[in-house]
C-alpha cells in the first residue's frame, strides 16, 4: 500500500470514527495524557473498563471533568450510554463538557482519571510527569 492510500484510509477511518465513536483525551493526576475511543452506544462502565485496559490499570477510582463554570464533575460507574451522557453535558446551559482542540480538528473531551496514585498534590494537576513515571513504575 502506497503512502497516499494509506493517509487517505486513516483519514477515512478518523473521519467515520467521529459519527461512531467519542475521542476523550485521559489525563492522569501526574499530567500525562493520552487519547481513547469509545463508542458512543457504549456505558459509562465501558469507559472505566476501556481506560483500565488502556492505562493497564489495576483499579480506577474516579472519572470526572472540569467544566468551564468550575466545580468537578464526575462520571458515574453507570450503565447510563456514554452518548446520553455526553449530550446532557453539552445541550445544557451553561455547557459542561466542551472539545479541547478548536475546529477544524475532531472533537475531543478532556477527562481526569484517578488511578490511586494521587496524593494532596497530585489532585490538584501540579506534580511532574516525571514524578508520575517514577510513582507508577515503582
Amino acid at each position: 500500500m502506497n503512502d497516499d492510500k494509506y493517509t487517505d484510509k486513516l483519514n477515512e477511518y478518523i473521519r467515520n470514527m467521529n459519527y461512531m465513536a467519542f475521542t476523550f483525551e485521559v489525563t492522569k493526576c501526574c499530567g500525562y495524557s493520552n487519547f481513547i475511543t469509545v463508542y458512543k452506544n457504549d456505558t459509562l462502565c465501558r469507559l472505566y473498563s476501556t481506560i483500565i485496559e488502556h492505562f493497564n490499570l489495576k483499579s480506577l477510582k474516579e472519572v470526572y471533568f472540569y467544566p468551564a463554570n468550575g466545580g468537578r464533575v464526575k462520571i458515574p460507574l453507570s450503565n447510563k450510554s456514554i452518548n446520553a451522557f455526553v449530550k446532557e453535558n453539552i445541550l445544557c446551559e451553561p455547557v459542561k463538557l466542551l472539545p479541547i482542540y478548536p475546529l477544524p480538528n475532531p472533537v475531543v473531551y478532556r477527562i481526569y482519571i484517578d488511578d490511586g496514585h494521587c496524593e494532596g498534590h497530585c489532585a490538584s494537576n501540579q506534580c511532574s510527569t516525571s514524578n508520575c513515571v517514577k510513582n507508577h513504575t515503582g
